[in-house]
């Protein structure tokens, strides 16, 4: 009788330390889904990131202020940018700089291996000299989008979305990057 008592008492220890284990295995696994335990924060995190590229939204864009639409005259520099019918890569880069002309290059060698881009975006490579003038052609106004894309653009690629009225920086640095976050973007 005492034999049959331990077996299940050891039956009953056995069932508890599965119960157990269980608990933990599933508690201690952040990609288990149990309904009722509350997302984590990275979780929400990639939830929130899979929702946004859903719809078409891109969290460093800026909205280009409407001052710089309704200060922009179809006469000036760059005017088409606002009303394209695609997006546009714009990079303003010195002329004669060695760095900047190679990132140029590898940047538009990959740009060409991917033929779909061609009908996405417009690129707009526009080499400057050290000294460059700015010029809005509405009297007493500084706030076209040639001086736009100068204090935005200067130091970095741009992508100008006109459907959504947004501009998203993209660094100059390495062109792989550049390339990537070019195409990653292609549907925004």
């Amino acid at each position: 009788m005492t034999n049959r008592n331990n077996n299940h008492v050891f039956a009953k220890i056995l069932a508890f330390l599965i119960i157990i284990g269980f608990i933990y295995v599933t508690n201690s696994n952040p990609n288990t889904k149990v309904p009722d335990r509350p997302p984590t924060s990275d979780q929400k995190k990639a939830m929130q990131k899979e929702k946004d590229e859903k719809a078409g939204i891109v969290r460093d864009a800026q909205d280009i202020p409407a001052r710089v639409y309704e200060n922009t005259l179809p006469s000036d520099k760059f005017a088409n940018f606002l009303r394209s019918n695609r997006k546009i890569i714009y990079y303003a880069y010195l002329g004669d700089c060695t760095d900047d002309n190679v990132f140029l290059d590898d940047l538009e060698r990959l740009m060409n291996s991917h033929s779909e881009l061609k009908s996405l975006y417009y690129y707009y490579p526009d080499p400057q000299e050290r000294t460059s003038t700015v010029y809005c052609n509405k009297t007493g106004t500084v706030d076209c989008i040639q001086n736009y894309l100068f204090q935005n653009c200067a130091n970095n690629m741009c992508i100008i979305n006109p459907y959504k009225k947004q501009i998203l920086k993209i660094s100059n640095k390495n062109f792989r990057q550049a390339f990537d976050r070019i195409y990653k973007y292609k549907n925004w």
